[in-house]
């Protein structure tokens, strides 16, 4: 199985695993809520909410057999061209939302219908409650900002160490993942805060209990993939095929940590609200569904909380009533489109260009999107031919079981540059005093006139250096 695929469908699966598990269980009656709309529990009883419960329940089914065979078509067919394995991945990302997503709408408006018409309120009705002494002690027992400093501290260790190994973009991703998470833990700790009860003990505790949870996973996630970040360092620099196996389980476990601290400190809240809630006689109920569009996005313009709790899935939404909240939507919206399209864009450009290699008496130019590279004919140290290239680890580039170009780093040569078709010896191996360069045509007859052509005019150049074949 080539790397792309494994990291690929590694992904997917923690992914695929979310979407159920956020989505199925939005047809179970739980605290009040069944798909994300506030109910009594006698609603439950209705033949109308039954047959929305069961239509849901099939519809599901049926999304969840689809994405897993469209992940397996895509990967398997198009495990060959990466360029269109991604944008089949991305497809299959768009799809499975949409498909987990459309079955739940239906639902949440159907549900949202039946009680509106069977007038199934639950405590009064768009109302927003405050309590005063929980604003003023909500981030007592949350992490201090000041613990950000830690993967802080990481983050700038990884950028000088990949500054001297030549691998600085995974401390750069570290760094920017650090102050995300620290922005994100702002959030929560300026979240609005939630009434549960009269008893301002109980909404104390537990609002106090929730920042504590949220702020502390966030650091510690902003801490495991500062880890994350120094280990793709070193297995960039140790890399082989008898690494291979490692890398993976590495790689799977730094992408299913992060959900599995998320997933704890969620369901650490949920259990400490219903334990603190069970015992409490002076429970609130607000109903405020009409805030709620589509069940899953808060609107709600005469609240001025940024960050709302979320009803579908876990942490916080943003609430787009406000200012800021459409703003921010709308540049996350529009940053991600732009990234997947630059992207998905050098991808299938990699796909169907192949580097040339311009060869004059006086210079070499390799151009290739994005690795240009060119030097005089002169500062030609070793020429040969070769059949095999050493292994190791890409630093910045491209790497598929196809094709090599970019940035790598080699076992015995280090720091090199590769434009090459995989396993279509002969390759050119040139060395210039800042590390090595390989380069090979489709066809090996081409490869040949190449080496040919530059083993003359760096031979005329100088005497001293060496050529083999």
């Amino acid at each position: 199985m080539a790397i792309i695929t494994a990291i690929l469908l590694i992904t997917a699966l923690p992914l695929y695993v979310t979407f159920l598990g956020v989505y199925l269980p939005q047809s179970k009656y739980r605290q009040g809520l069944l798909f994300a709309v506030r109910l009594p529990e006698e609603a439950l009883e209705s033949a109308e909410i039954r047959r929305v419960r069961q239509r849901f329940n099939k519809q599901m089914a049926y999304v969840a057999i689809g994405m897993a065979l469209l992940l397996a078509v895509l990967l398997v067919l198009l495990h060959k061209w990466v360029a269109y394995q991604m944008i089949g991945y991305v497809v299959w990302m768009i799809a499975g939302t949409i498909g987990m997503v459309m079955p739940f709408r239906r639902a949440f408006r159907d549900t949202l219908a039946a009680k509106r018409l069977h007038n199934w309120y639950v405590g009064p009705r768009n109302t927003v409650w405050s309590d005063l002494r929980v604003a003023q002690l909500k981030n007592e027992r949350a992490a201090p900002m000041a613990l950000f400093a830690v993967p802080a501290a990481l983050s700038a260790g990884l950028i000088w160490l990949g500054y001297e190994q030549g691998i600085v973009v995974a401390g750069i991703a570290a760094a920017f993942l650090t102050a995300v998470l620290a922005a994100l833990s702002l959030a929560v700790r300026a979240s609005k805060t939630k009434v549960y009860s009269r008893n301002s003990e109980v909404n104390v505790a537990l609002n106090q209990h929730f920042r504590r949870m949220w702020t502390y996973a966030l650091w510690w996630v902003a801490v495991a993939e500062n880890v994350h970040a120094w280990l793709a360092i070193r297995l960039a620099l140790t890399y082989g095929e008898d690494m291979f196996g490692f890398w993976l389980t590495a790689f799977a476990l730094f992408t299913l940590l992060p959900i599995g601290v998320f997933f704890y400190a969620h369901r650490n809240v949920r259990r400490t609200e219903r334990e603190m809630l069970a015992s409490d006689s002076q429970v609130i109920y607000s109903d405020d569904d009409e805030y709620w569009g589509n069940g899953f996005t808060y609107h709600n313009p005469k609240d001025r909380s940024l960050f709302v709790e979320k009803r579908v899935g876990i942490g916080m939404t943003i609430n787009t009533g406000t200012l800021a909240g459409k703003i921010i939507v709308g540049g996350i919206i529009g940053v991600t489109v732009g990234i997947l399209a630059f992207v998905l864009f050098l991808l299938v450009r990699s796909e169907l260009t192949d580097p040339e290699m311009i060869v004059t008496p006086e210079r070499v130019d390799i151009r290739y999107p994005m690795y240009n590279v060119q030097f005089d004919v002169a500062d030609i140290e070793q020429l040969a031919l070769v059949d095999d290239i050493p292994s190791g680890a890409k630093v910045n580039g491209e790497a598929t079981e196809r094709v090599a170009r970019g940035h790598f780093r080699l076992k015995e040569l280090g720091t090199s540059r590769l434009y090459v078709f995989k396993n279509q010896p002969p390759y050119i191996q040139i060395k210039l005093s800042d590390g090595y360069i390989f380069y090979n045509e489709r066809d090996p007859q081409r490869t040949e006139q190449l080496y040919e052509q530059l083993r003359q005019y760096a031979a005329s150049g100088h005497g001293e250096m060496s050529s083999a074949k």
